[in-house]
This record gives structure tokens, C-alpha cells and sequence, in this order.
């Protein structure tokens, strides 16, 4: 029969047990964090993940660990950090690849939305729409008055099915009356090689590392995404301005952590991310490479993933893509 002391030390242990979430999050982070980005080294949120890394570990006074996790279009690394325990010690480098893959890829082993608490924004990288050298092509309205009078003639490289590039230029495509065939690559650079090769005669890739072969003549950019002029080609009008009103996209990488993450250390994690965009060093390289700083509420960035799962998700229905 159970006594006085037993009922005692089980509600003890059923308050401790309620108890230690918060405590947990207030004592948070007492060890180091694993940054986990989902592709491989070297690419621009790889660039933008070790930037922020090294001042968000000096404000929360822990080792950030950056730890490439590669491999099905951010899948792998996604689904590791969705499985990973939800106390913040792993952290997602979280993207517009998610709340396309919802789309793309139905039968994920995880949810890549509903998988995770978002916490902030951090940049966003506009495209940019880039011709051969050879074509006689300066901006939108001339691509899409060539294509016109040379039906079945172009296509472009993006870098692979379902990506943000390919979907960017399927909506671009479709406003101007471009016809044009898509060719997916497995990453951007192969897109610039071919582009300047002159294999393909349209691409859409990042602006950062497009540059090198615009500087050099080899390919040329005719329009960008972003909402505004791009610092590093002011003489390239947007998307919007070529007349498509209102039209912007980009590359995005924000910072997500594994659904039931306690909502205090959300909002610690929040404030570290928000303080190392705030940087003034971190805030010039983001600039320089053509990063413009989006850090900000997890309701923004929730705000963000809605509109782009709500936009993309019909385009990829009606085109029937997949995931290769």
C-alpha cells in the first residue's frame, strides 16, 4: 500500500519533471551548439553560416560548431537536425529549400516545416538572370522579343529541379512569355561554366558568384531579383522594374531548431542571431557579397516560409516536378 512518503516523492518528481524545461532554459547553453548546414562547404550559406557562427558563440559564450551536413537538396542535414533532441544544442541553418521541399518531395521521412521552431532570419541573396555573350540580349523585354521570333530555340540552367532559381525563372517565364527549356545542373558554378561555354544560352544562379565571369565579359546579367538595384551591378535593372511589378525573390537562410525546443531558448537564440547580423563586420560582408540582412521575429520568418510554400506549392503542382 502506498504511504505518505511514497505519494510525496512522486509528486516531487512530477513537479521536477514539469520543472525542468525551464530550468533547462535557464541555464542555457552550458555547452557547445552544432550548427548543422545542410550543404556542402564552400557555397554561400556555408559562407553565411560560419560568418554568423563566430559572434553568435561570443554572445552566448559557447563554442558554434559548424557542421556540413550535405546531400538531397538539404534533405539529409534538415532531417538530421528535425530528429536531433529539441534543447538547442542543435541548431539548423533553415532555407527556402524547405518550404519547397514540402512540395517537392512529399514523402519525406520529416516534416521540413512543421518539423521546426524558427527562430530568425538572417540574409537574403537575390538571383540573377544571366545570358551567353553571344546573344543579342540586354534585359527581360529583348529575351523574351528573341524568344519570340526564335521559338524553341532557348533554354536555361539552374541549379536543379526545384530549386529557387529554377522556380524563379518558371514565374518569370510565364509573366514575360519566354519559352525557354529548363536544363538542370547539380550546382551554380556548372550553370556559369556551360552559360559562358555557351552549351546553354540563359542561367539563373546567385549574384555573388556569378561576378567573377560578368567582371570579365564572359556572360551577362540582364535583370536581378531583389527588390532593389543591386550594389555590385547598379547598371542591371530588377525583375520588377523590367515590368513584372512587385516581383522580387532570392536565396534565403534563416536559423531553425527541432519542434518542442523550450520557447526561452528560442528567444536566447534569437537574441544572438539578431546581435550577430547587428555586427558591423558581419553586416559589411553580408553587404559586400550581396547578402542584404534579414534577421528578425521567428513570426517573420514563419511569415516568410507561408508566403513562398503558398506561392511555390501550386507552380510545382501544375509544372509536376519531383525530386530527383
Amino acid at each position: 500500500m502506498p504511504t505518505r512518503l511514497s505519494h510525496l516523492c512522486l509528486a516531487a518528481a512530477v513537479l521536477l519533471g514539469v520543472a525542468q524545461p525551464a530550468a533547462h532554459a535557464d541555464d542555457y547553453p552550458s555547452k557547445p551548439i552544432r550548427f548543422i548546414v545542410p550543404f556542402s562547404a564552400g557555397g554561400q550559406l556555408d559562407y553565411v553560416a560560419r560568418l554568423v557562427a563566430q559572434p553568435m558563440g561570443e554572445n552566448l559564450k559557447q563554442n558554434v560548431i559548424v557542421e556540413n551536413v550535405s546531400g538531397g537538396g538539404g534533405n539529409i542535414g534538415g532531417m538530421k537536425a528535425a530528429n536531433a533532441a529539441p534543447d538547442g544544442y542543435t541548431v539548423l541553418e533553415y532555407g527556402g529549400n524547405y518550404p519547397i521541399a514540402k512540395h517537392l518531395s512529399p514523402d519525406l521521412a520529416y516534416d521540413p516545416i512543421g518539423g521546426f521552431e524558427l527562430v530568425s532570419g538572417i540574409s537574403i541573396a537575390p538571383h540573377v538572370v544571366l545570358v551567353a555573350d553571344k546573344l543579342p540580349v540586354h534585359n527581360l523585354g529583348e529575351l523574351a522579343a528573341y524568344a519570340k521570333a526564335h521559338p524553341g530555340v532557348l533554354n536555361y540552367g539552374s541549379p536543379g529541379i526545384g530549386s529557387s532559381m529554377n522556380l524563379t525563372f518558371e514565374v518569370i517565364k510565364q509573366h514575360f512569355g519566354i519559352d525557354a527549356v529548363h536544363v538542370p545542373y547539380r550546382g551554380g558554378s556548372n550553370v556559369l561554366n556551360d552559360l559562358a561555354g555557351g552549351q546553354i544560352s540563359v542561367g539563373v544562379v546567385a549574384v555573388a558568384p556569378a561576378m567573377p565571369m560578368i567582371k570579365a565579359g564572359k556572360i551577362r546579367a540582364i535583370a536581378v531579383t531583389s527588390s532593389e538595384r543591386v550594389a555590385a551591378l547598379p547598371g542591371v535593372a530588377t525583375v520588377a522594374e523590367s515590368g513584372f511589378p512587385g516581383y522580387s525573390s532570392g536565396s534565403w537562410a534563416g536559423l531553425a531548431v527541432p519542434k518542442g525546443t523550450p520557447k526561452a531558448v528560442v528567444e536566447r537564440l534569437n537574441q544572438a542571431v539578431r546581435a550577430a547580423v547587428a555586427d558591423a563586420r558581419v553586416r559589411e560582408d553580408l553587404l559586400t557579397q550581396s547578402f542584404t540582412p534579414i534577421a528578425g521575429t521567428p513570426e517573420e520568418l514563419a511569415a516568410r516560409v507561408r508566403q513562398e510554400s503558398d506561392s511555390y506549392g501550386p507552380l510545382i503542382k501544375r509544372l509536376g516536378l519531383r525530386a530527383e
